[in-house]
C-alpha cells in the first residue's frame, strides 16, 4: 500500500456523515494506516509520511470521540 492508497481510504472516512458508513471507514483508514505503517521505513526519507499518519489516527481518534461518541 502506498501514501495514496491510504490517505484516499483517510479522506473518505472524514468526509462521510452517516454515522454507520462512518464507523466503517475508520476501520478501514486504521486498517490502512497500519498497513503502510508497517511497509515505510525507519529512515529520514519517510519522517514527513509518519507525521501525516500520526496525524490522521489523531483526526480520526476525534472522529470516533466527537461524532461515534466513543470514549
Amino acid at each position: 500500500m502506498d501514501q495514496n492508497e491510504w490517505y484516499s481510504v483517510y479522506s473518505a472516512a472524514l468526509l462521510e456523515l452517516n454515522p454507520r458508513k462512518l464507523r466503517t471507514l475508520i476501520h478501514d483508514a486504521e486498517t490502512a494506516i497500519f498497513s503502510r505503517i508497517q511497509t515505510i521505513s525507519e529512515g529520514p526519507d519517510s519522517n514527513h509520511e509518519r507525521e501525516t499518519i500520526a496525524d490522521a489516527l489523531s483526526n480520526l481518534r476525534a472522529l470516533q470521540r466527537d461524532v461515534l461518541r466513543y470514549p
